[in-house]
C-alpha cells in the first residue's frame, strides 16, 4: 500500500524554511540575555550587562496613562498609523525637540524602534537592492534588510576614526556596489558615536550625490554627553524628502516592553508603511499608545535630566575602571548608554575571539556582555551601563578578574 511521497532521503513533509529565512539569525543580545537568564535560574549570581534596558521604572505619569486607557475602556483597535491624536503630538515634538518639522501625515505610531525599521525597509526596498550598513551596527540591521529582500553591504568599522565613518569611504562604498540607500544610527550602539553637525552634513552630501535614501535610527538622541549635539539627517539641506526617521521614548523613558515608537517621512512613505503595518499588525498597541501620548505632552525634564546624572556616573566609572585594566581600551562614549570595550590585544595574546571571550565572562565569571563580532566588530565587547552602579562595580571586578587570569 501506498502511504504517500517519499524520497531516498525519506518521507517529504511538504514543509520547510525558505532560503531567505535561513539567512536570519536570531538576536545575539538576546541570546547572550537568555543564557544569563538560564544561569540566574540555576541560582548563580549573574552580573548581566548584555541587554540596552535602562534600570529606572517606566515614569509613573506615563504608566498611569497606559493603567487609565485600560480602566475607560480605550484598548480597541485604532488605525494601523496610530490614533490622530498621537500622531498629531508626535508631529509637534520631532518639531519642539529637534527641530524637524512634520505634518500629522507624515508621521506614524509602530510597535518599536525595530517594528519601524523593519515597515520602512519594507516599503523601500527592491528585491535584491545593496543597501550600505556602517559597522559597528546594531545587530538586528542585516536580519531586517535581508528580510525586507535586500542585500546588506557592511563599511568595516573605523575605531581610530572614532567610529564615524567618512563621508568620502561612505561615497566610494556606494559607488562599488551601487548601493540604493544607507541604515544610519547616531548616537550609536554599540559605540556610543555622535556624528557632528559637518561629519553629518558631510554623510547627506555623499548620499545625495550617490542618490541613496537614508533610514536614520535616532532612538538614543536624547542620550548626549560633553555637550554632544544630536544632528538628524533629516534637518539638512536636501536630505528631508529622502529620510525617513525612526525615533520615540523606548530608551530615555523605558518605554522598552510597551513596544511603540513613532517614524516621520515624507507622506506617500508613511502612507504605504500604515499600509503595511495594517497588514502585517492591525496597529499599535492601543494601550502603549496612550502611554506614549502621555510622554508627547509631558516632557519630565527633571525625570531626564537624573536619569542622565545617573547614566553620567556610570560612564564616567567605566571609563576609569576599564582603563586601568592591562590589554583593555575604552573610548568615550558620546551618546547612547553602551561601553564598547577594545579586547583585541588580550584576545590576540590568548589566541581566542571576541565570541570566545565573552563565553568566558559568561561561563567562568558570569558576567554577560555581547561580543563585538555581532555589530560586525570583532575584537570587542559591548556592556551597558544601563544597569545599577552596584551591577557595574561587580562587573568590572569580573571582567579585571578575566582580564587578569594567567
Amino acid at each position: 500500500m501506498t502511504t504517500g511521497p517519499s524520497s531516498a532521503t525519506g518521507p517529504s513533509s511538504g514543509l520547510a524554511p525558505n532560503a531567505r529565512s535561513r539567512r536570519i539569525e536570531a538576536s545575539a543580545t538576546l541570546s547572550i540575555s537568555a543564557r544569563a537568564a538560564e544561569l540566574a535560574a540555576q541560582g548563580h549570581d549573574v552580573v548581566s550587562l548584555g541587554a540596552g534596558e535602562p534600570d529606572a521604572p517606566t515614569p509613573a505619569p506615563i504608566a498611569r496613562a497606559g493603567i487609565h486607557a485600560i480602566e475607560r475602556g480605550d484598548y480597541r483597535y485604532t488605525a494601523a498609523a496610530g490614533t490622530a491624536a498621537l500622531r498629531r503630538a508626535g508631529a509637534r515634538w520631532f518639531g519642539t525637540a529637534f527641530g524637524l518639522d512634520y505634518d500629522h501625515d507624515e508621521v506614524m505610531v509602530c510597535a518599536g524602534a525595530k517594528g519601524a525599521l523593519h515597515m520602512a525597509l519594507a516599503a523601500i526596498v527592491e528585491p535584491g537592492d545593496p543597501v550600505l550598513l556602517l559597522a559597528p551596527y546594531w545587530v538586528s540591521y542585516p536580519a531586517l534588510v535581508s528580510i525586507a529582500g535586500g542585500e546588506p553591504i557592511v563599511l568595516p568599522p573605523v575605531p581610530e576614526q572614532g567610529f564615524v565613518h567618512d563621508a568620502a569611504a561612505i561615497e566610494r562604498a556606494a559607488r562599488e556596489h551601487g548601493c540604493k540607500g544607507i541604515v544610519l544610527n547616531f548616537p550609536n550602539n554599540p559605540s556610543g558615536a555622535v556624528a557632528t553637525r559637518a561629519q553629518m552634513q558631510a554623510i547627506v552630501e555623499a548620499a545625495i550625490a550617490t542618490d541613496m535614501w537614508i533610514l536614520s535610527d535616532e532612538i538614543y538622541a536624547t542620550l548626549l554627553y560633553d555637550g554632544a549635539e544630536h544632528i538628524s539627517p533629516a534637518s539638512l539641506p536636501g536630505a528631508r524628502e529622502r529620510t525617513i526617521v525612526v525615533n520615540g521614548f523606548t530608551k530615555s523613558h523605558t518605554l522598552t516592553g510597551w513596544r511603540v515608537s513613532f517614524m516621520a517621512a515624507p507622506k506617500p512613505i508613511i502612507e504605504v508603511c500604515a499600509r503595511i503595518q495594517s497588514q502585517v499588525l492591525g496597529n499599535p498597541c492601543t494601550i502603549s499608545q496612550a502611554a506614549m501620548l502621555a510622554a508627547c505632552e509631558q516632557p519630565l525634564p527633571e525625570e531626564h535630566a537624573m536619569r542622565m546624572r545617573q547614566f553620567e556616573e556610570r560612564r564616567a566609572f567605566l571609563l576609569h575602571e576599564i582603563n586601568r585594566i592591562p590589554g583593555l581600551r575604552l573610548q568615550a562614549p558620546m551618546g547612547s548608554f553602551y561601553a564598547l570595550v577594545d579586547i583585541r590585544q588580550l584576545c590576540d595574546e590568548r589566541g581566542i575571539d571576541d565570541v570566545a571571550a565573552c563565553e568566558q565572562l559568561l561561563e567562568q565569571h558570569l558576567l554577560a556582555g555581547v561580543p563585538g563580532s555581532a555589530f560586525a566588530i570583532p575584537g570587542f565587547v559591548r556592556l551597558s551601563y544601563a544597569a545599577a552602579m552596584e551591577q557595574l562595580e561587580k562587573g568590572v571586578d569580573r571582567l579585571r578578574a578575566w582580564a587578569e587570569q594567567a
